[in-house]
C-alpha cells in the first residue's frame, strides 16, 4: 500500500490511520524553506521531492535554484516536486517561468516530478512535450487531457478531493485512466474532510467506480514501484 503524494514535512499523521501500513510514500515540498526539514526525516519507505509550489513562487532564487542543484546532485534518489501552475492564485507567467527551470533541472538530473496543475492542462502539457521524464500528474481531475498525457510518461494521481465529485463523474474519469498509469494518494495533511487512511479511501473509490479496493492498492503501489524500482 503506497501514497503518490503527501507532505511529511507538515504531517502529524494521527487522522491518517493505516500511515504505519504503507510500505512507499512520495514526500512532496511546497517551500524552500521546507528542505532542510525534508532532508532530515528517517522513513526509509518514504520518496524525497524538493520544489517550489506555483503559490510560493517568491521563493524561487538564484540560491534557491543552486540549492536544489546541488540537492539532486548530492542525492541520486531525490526526486523534483511539488512543482506546477496554477490559475487561480499568482501571476501564471512567472509560474511558467519557475516550474520550466525546475523542469530543466529534473530533465537534467534524470529525476521524476509531482505536478500541481489547476485550470492550466494545456500550458502543462506543452512545456513537458518532448522531454525525457517521468511524471506524476497530482490530484489529477481532468479527463480531457488523459490520451495526450498518457502518450508521455505521465502518472494520473488521484487524492480524496475526487469524492466530492458526482458518482458518474468520478468513473468517466477513472474508466479513462490506463490502469498501469494509475496512482492513489492522501496530499495529507489536506486530505479533505472525512479521510481516515488510504485503505478507506480505495474502498469508497472503489464502491464508485466497481473495482475491488485491494486491485486499487495493488495497481496503484505497482505503478508506483515501477517508477521508483
Amino acid at each position: 500500500m503506497i501514497d503518490a503524494h503527501m507532505h511529511a514535512v507538515s504531517a502529524d499523521t494521527k487522522d491518517y490511520g493505516d500511515f504505519r501500513e504503507l510500505t512507499g510514500f512520495a514526500s512532496c515540498t511546497a517551500k524552500a524553506d521546507e528542505w532542510d526539514a525534508q532532508a532530515a526525516i528517517d522513513d526509509n519507505r518514504m520518496v524525497r521531492f524538493y520544489g517550489v509550489h506555483p503559490w510560493y513562487a517568491e521563493q524561487w532564487t538564484l540560491e534557491n535554484k543552486k540549492r536544489l542543484f546541488d540537492i539532486l546532485q548530492n542525492d541520486p534518489k531525490a526526486q523534483v516536486g511539488e512543482i506546477g501552475l496554477d490559475s487561480k492564485r499568482g501571476q501564471i507567467l512567472g509560474q511558467t517561468m519557475i516550474m520550466i527551470q525546475q523542469l530543466d533541472l529534473a530533465e537534467y538530473f534524470q529525476r521524476a516530478v509531482t505536478i500541481h496543475d489547476v485550470g492550466c492542462e494545456k500550458m502543462v502539457l506543452d512545456s513537458l512535450k518532448g522531454r525525457n521524464l517521468k511524471v506524476i500528474l497530482h490530484s489529477y481531475g481532468s479527463d480531457s487531457y488523459i490520451k495526450p498525457y498518457s502518450e508521455m510518461e505521465c502518472y494520473f494521481s488521484i487524492s480524496p478531493r475526487i469524492l466530492s465529485r458526482s458518482d458518474i463523474r468520478v468513473k468517466r474519469l477513472l474508466d479513462a485512466i490506463p490502469e498501469d498509469r494509475l496512482l492513489l494518494e492522501s496530499d495529507y495533511p489536506s486530505s479533505g474532510k472525512g479521510y481516515t487512511g488510504m485503505r478507506d479511501f480505495a474502498a469508497r473509490l472503489g464502491a464508485v467506480i466497481g473495482k475491488d479496493a485491494d486491485f486499487l492498492l495493488t495497481t496503484s503501489e505497482d505503478n508506483f514501484r515501477g517508477l521508483f524500482p
